[in-house]
């Protein structure tokens, strides 16, 4: 009930549209009823007694009220799918919304295809029970007991008789309603995980052929989609069972009917009019109740898909600013501060495995600060608390002696720009992308941009040159020239802090070479991380920090660092020794 009270809250915002609807619904529903009652007067006050100008106008306000109804049906149709889409519209900007809050916390659990599934189909389930399958039940719930009241006023005996069928027909229905919600919460779990296995293949169609596994692949997806199969089957052998047998209750209440109403026209005590009344007024019975099979299924279809999309609005965004908005982060210097710093990923374990641990770091405002450390030795972890991606679960992240966490979070991230290590490009032109963080931006800046990443002369000769479009995550273009767009994009933020994530790893020496001398103009004055495991990228840092294991394990400038036995001087030799090789 609780699943039932909140979708309808969404309907509220539409709530003159529902009403619309519903009064569209009684007119509808009261020419229903009347049109039998008309047709009685037709056979027993015109027929019967040859008065053809009684029958000529009785059928001719029989034609004005179907007309009646037919603009009605129109109306309403129109009115109720409005209040479903915008209850749809409302779901899906609610839901996404909410997204673009959640933390990388939240992302690292879920499954693209889940999050896809519930945002469109489960949704859309929603919106079928509010948009038809609700209407339609208020509607043959009305029509149902209006039909029985007109039918009790005109013959109760027969009337009563017919309804013999009735008592097992809701048996049946009861039946179908307690089996049918289960099979349809299994369709959409089967469905999520269907959507999430063909989202992973297309996503990473490249590494599947490039180990050649496309059997295994279809192997897998076919085992998806047998499930998915079999349970919609499960559920087609329950409606196959159902609605045949109230199609059957309800044909025998209709044969009930013709053969008592036959019996008691013989007697004289009932009319061929009424009798003829009877036979329209009997579907009036018999629809409400079969219709009753289809509005269980749209309704246990919402009952299981709504808690579906309900769990992801309800998921507690554990990162955002504070209360209060935050403190503004426009007038940022550059000074960091790692006080003491733990991290761990899962921190509701007993035992948190640490990424990270007592990390005591300070850094001076335009200090270009190099990162260095074996794979999984925390260097990404440690500059995604800068941002904020995660939170520190011990000890503190400053900027200019304020807790990161007690900035606006907006505001905060545009402070740094980012190039990752994992370079991500949109499906839209290149000036897009490169301006993604300052839409505002001038094609002046744009180019500006472009030039100090080293790309700008490559985009002049595409065939449209920024307005080139690119395909999903920049195929179309190889590894470094995303990787120079999305320096470009970072350089143009302007930010006072800069983070290279393994910025140059997809580009030749010459380039990385060109990259750097242009970075030493964007460097300047502006406070530099650079995670890197090519030396010749930290030749300008003023400090190295080297990780191992989540813990400064030494950290210096390039000299000081030689002078030890430790991981950098054992780097420099194994690049020292690589170069000699291929020389």
């Amino acid at each position: 009930m609780s699943t039932l009270l909140r979708i309808l809250k969404y309907v509220k915002p539409s709530a003159k549209w529902a009403f619309a609807a519903l009064g569209l619904m009684v007119v509808a529903t009261v020419v229903d009823l009347l049109a039998p009652w008309v047709l009685r007067n037709i056979f027993d006050e015109g027929i019967a007694r040859k008065n053809m100008g009684t029958v000529l106008l009785l059928t001719l306000a029989l034609l004005g009220m179907q007309g009646v109804k037919s603009l009605g049906a129109f109306a309403q149709g129109y009115t109720q799918e409005l209040v479903g889409q915008n209850v749809v519209f409302t779901l899906r900007k609610e839901m996404y919304a909410h997204l673009q809050r959640l933390s990388f916390t939240y992302y690292d659990k879920a499954q693209t295809g889940q999050l896809m599934s519930r945002m469109t189909g489960d949704i859309e389930a929603v919106k079928n029970f509010v948009g038809f399958g609700a209407m339609m039940l208020i509607t043959g719930i009305a029509t149902f007991f209006g039909t029985l009241i007109f039918m009790l006023s005109m013959q109760a005996e027969v009337t009563l008789l017919s309804l013999s069928t009735i008592p097992p027909l809701l048996v049946v229905m009861w039946l179908f309603n307690r089996k049918v919600g289960p099979a349809w919460g299994n369709i959409r779990e089967q469905m999520g995980r269907l959507t999430t296995t063909l989202q992973e293949n297309i996503s990473g169609i490249r590494v599947v052929k490039a180990f050649a596994s496309e059997k295994k692949e279809q192997s897998k997806f076919a085992e998806r989609n047998e499930q998915n199969f079999d349970t919609n089957m499960q559920r087609a052998k329950l409606e196959a069972t159902a609605f045949p047998l109230m199609g059957f209750f309800g044909g025998l209440t209709f044969l009930i009917m013709i053969w008592l109403g036959a019996v008691y026209v013989a007697k004289g005590q009932m009319s061929l009019g009424t009798f003829m009344a009877f036979q329209w007024y009997t579907w009036g019975l018999i629809w409400p109740l079969n219709m009753l099979g289809w509005q269980i299924n749209i309704f246990q279809q919402a009952l299981k898909a709504a808690p579906r999309v309900f769990e992801v609005i309800d998921t507690k965004v554990d990162i955002e600013s504070p209360a209060d908005g935050g403190i503004d982060a426009a007038r940022i210097g550059g000074t960091v501060t790692f006080e003491n710093v733990s991290f761990a990923f899962d921190t509701t374990a007993a035992e948190p495995s640490h990424v990270l641990s007592n990390i005591q770091l300070q850094v001076k405002q335009g200090e270009v600060i190099a990162i260095l450390g074996a794979t999984g030795s925390g260097k990404s972890s440690l500059i995604a608390l800068l941002s904020r991606y995660y939170d520190a679960t011990a000890g503190s992240v400053s900027m200019d002696g304020v807790d990161v966490r007690n900035y606006n979070l907006e505001g905060l991230r545009q402070s740094i720009g980012i190039v990752p290590q994992e370079t991500f490009l949109f499906s839209a032109t290149i000036h897009d992308n490169v301006a993604y963080g300052r839409p505002d931006a001038t094609q002046e800046m744009v180019e500006a941009a472009a030039r100090k990443a080293q790309i700008h002369d490559f985009i002049v000769n595409m065939p449209y040159g920024y307005e080139t479009l690119i395909g999903e995550r920049g195929v179309g273009l190889s590894g470094g020239q995303r990787q120079r767009v999305a320096l470009a994009r970072a350089i143009l933020m302007d930010p006072p802090i800069l983070v290279l994530d393994e910025a140059t790893a997809s580009v030749d020496t010459a380039t990385e070479s060109a990259i750097h001398e242009a970075l030493l103009e964007v460097m300047k004055g502006r406070t530099t991380f650079i995670i890197a495991q090519r030396l010749s990228s930290i030749r300008r840092a003023d400090r190295i920090v080297v990780l191992d294991n989540g813990r400064i394990a030494q950290m210096g400038t390039q000299q000081e660092l030689l002078e030890q036995d430790g991981f950098f001087r054992r780097l420099l030799e194994q690049q020292e020794m690589a170069a000699a090789s291929n020389s």
